[in-house]
């Protein structure tokens, strides 16, 4: 397991939502589960992204989804559509071209195929973000790369990395030797789909409340 910052208690440094905007990453092509576009998955009688939207819009200003392509179903969800501007170049080039419409100081990144996000995740993060310009969470067995709580300072240096040739976000916390903040108690709230087995198991997690 990578060094960690010990966050275990709720971090004492707040980061206001008018401070912050959040980036769902839906340009997925969720291969292992036969191509369907993950986001748009019913669980609990509602889309994944649905669920997502409903938990993170209260810890940011406002909340835009990144595509592969403008598409009529994610038109349904009200937010600002940003769509790669290199197509098949991964979720960092879907960040890139968000990056362009943050007008706050933060930006929270949440992959869409993560429907609970913690109600607490934005300040969780906040105490490392302050200190370091970005926070990538880890949930006490593998980092998630793509939920991260990152500056304006910390988006720019990510894009020159991207248009250096960077094509991963892991390779980029490696070159700045950013350590991961430790969200292991919210180890639940990181559930995603990548097989039908996860898709079993997340709508057995609905059912159980």
């Amino acid at each position: 397991m990578p060094t960690t910052n010990s966050v275990r208690e709720p971090a004492t440094a707040c980061i206001a939502p008018d401070d912050v905007t959040g980036i769902v990453l839906c340009g997925g092509q969720g291969r292992r589960l036969g191509g369907i576009d993950k986001p748009l998955v019913r669980v609990n009688d509602r889309r994944l992204l649905d669920h997502a939207l409903e938990r993170l819009a209260p810890q940011v200003y406002r909340i835009v989804l990144s595509v592969s392509a403008i598409e009529p179903a994610y038109r349904e969800f009200g937010c600002q559509l940003i769509a790669d501007e290199e197509a098949g170049e991964g979720p960092l080039a879907g960040l890139v071209s968000a990056f362009r419409v943050v007008k706050t100081k933060w930006a929270l990144t949440l992959p869409g195929d993560t429907p609970r996000p913690a109600p607490s995740l934005v300040q969780r993060l906040a105490q490392d973000a302050l200190a370091r310009g970005v926070a990538v969470a880890h949930d006490g067995r593998r980092r998630q790369n793509l939920t991260m709580l990152i500056d304006e300072a910390g988006r720019d240096a990510l894009t020159q990395f991207y248009r250096a040739g960077g094509r991963a976000v892991h390779r980029w916390f490696t070159e700045i030797a950013l350590p991961s903040s430790d969200l292991s108690g919210l180890a639940s709230s990181f559930i995603n789909i990548n097989t039908p087995d996860d898709l079993a198991a997340l709508q057995c997690q609905y059912r159980q409340g």
